[in-house]
C-alpha cells in the first residue's frame, strides 16, 4: 500500500469515527454527554433544538420557543459564546424571534431610535432586492393585501415624486387606473376622487407588552444580537425573508421602506409591475374616467 493511499484511508476512518461519535452523541441526553464530557463545547442536540446552560450550570437541549421561555423567567441565560460556536442554533433561534410580533415590535423600535443603522439595513434590502425579485414579493405583498396598508402605501406613493411621475409615464399603470373596477361589490375605488397619477394631477412607543415575564431579559437578548454586526445582519436577512414580519414591519416603518426602493429606478419599475398583478390594490386605486363616459 502505497504512503498515499495510507493517509487518505486514515483520514477517510478518522471522519468516520468523528462521524458516529457525533451521531451517538445526539443520542445521549445533554445531562448524560455533560457527565461524561463535562464541556459545553462537546455537547450536541437533536436537530430543532437549542443548547440552554441553566442556572446551575446544567446543559437542556430545548426547542427554540421554549428557550425563549426559559431565559424570560430565570432558570437559564442566553449564552453568546454558545451560540457563535453553533450557528445553526443561532439561526433557529433568530427564526424564532422574528416569527414572534411582539419581540419584533421592540426591535423596530430600536431600529428606528437609530436612523442611520435603520437606512444602513433598508439599503441593505434594497440590494438584496436587487439581486432576488421574491425578497421584494415578501415585503410589497401583505402590504397591497391588507386594507389599511394598501390605504398607507397609496400615500406613500403619491408623496414620492420619483415614484408619481414614474406612474404617469407607465402606459399599463394608466389604463389600469381608468379601468372598470374589478369584481363588483369590492367598494368604488379612489370614491370618484380626481386621478392621482394623471398628467394634470396636483400634489397637494414601548408601552407594547412583550408578553414575557421579564421583559428586561429579551431585551438583553435583543441587545446582544443588535451589537454583535454578524448576528443582526443574519437577523435582518431573517426579517425580509419571512412576509407574515413584513406585514407586522411595514405598520411601524412603512414610509422609510418604501421611500428607499422607490428612490431606485430599477425597484421602483419592478414595485409597479407587481402592484399591477394585486387587483385589490388597483381596485382601491381605480375610478371613473370622465374622458370614457358616454
Amino acid at each position: 500500500m502505497s504512503l498515499k493511499l495510507f493517509f487518505v484511508l486514515l483520514i477517510a476512518f478518522s471522519i468516520s469515527i468523528m462521524s458516529l461519535e457525533n451521531s451517538f452523541a445526539q443520542n445521549m441526553s445533554p445531562h448524560y454527554q455533560w457527565k461524561k464530557f463535562a464541556d459545553p463545547d462537546t455537547i450536541t442536540c437533536k436537530p430543532g433544538h437549542l443548547l440552554l446552560q441553566k442556572n446551575d450550570g446544567t446543559p437542556a437541549c430545548v426547542m427554540p420557543y421554549t428557550y425563549l421561555k426559559l431565559v424570560d423567567r430565570g432558570y437559564g441565560n442566553y449564552d453568546s459564546s454558545i451560540m457563535n460556536k453553533r450557528p445553526e442554533m443561532m439561526n433557529q433561534l433568530m427564526q424564532n424571534m422574528v416569527a414572534n410580533e411582539k419581540l419584533m415590535y421592540h426591535w423596530h423600535e430600536m431600529m428606528q431610535k437609530n436612523p442611520t443603522i435603520m437606512m444602513q439595513i433598508i439599503g441593505d434590502w434594497v440590494t438584496q432586492m436587487n439581486e432576488d425579485s421574491e425578497l421584494m414579493k415578501n415585503m410589497l405583498g401583505p402590504m397591497t393585501s391588507d386594507p389599511q396598508l394598501r390605504e398607507k402605501m397609496i400615500e406613500a406613493m403619491k408623496n414620492h415624486p420619483h415614484m408619481e411621475n414614474s406612474l404617469k409615464m407607465h402606459s399599463a399603470w394608466m389604463d389600469s387606473v381608468h379601468h372598470p373596477m374589478m369584481n363588483s361589490g369590492m367598494g368604488s375605488g379612489m370614491h370618484g376622487a380626481a386621478c392621482s397619477w394623471c398628467p394634470n394631477y396636483q400634489m397637494h412607543s414601548s408601552s407594547h407588552s412583550m408578553g414575557f415575564v421579564n421583559s428586561d431579559r429579551m431585551m438583553d437578548v435583543m441587545h446582544e444580537i443588535w451589537i454583535n454586526s454578524g448576528m443582526s445582519t443574519d437577523m435582518h436577512r431573517l426579517m425580509i425573508q419571512n412576509p407574515s414580519h413584513m406585514r407586522q414591519m411595514s405598520n411601524q416603518m412603512m414610509n422609510p421602506m418604501l421611500g428607499t426602493i422607490m428612490d431606485d429606478e430599477d425597484l421602483r419599475q419592478q414595485m409597479i409591475e407587481l402592484i399591477l398583478e394585486h387587483p385589490e390594490f388597483m381596485n382601491s386605486v381605480r375610478h371613473d374616467n370622465p374622458e370614457t363616459k358616454p
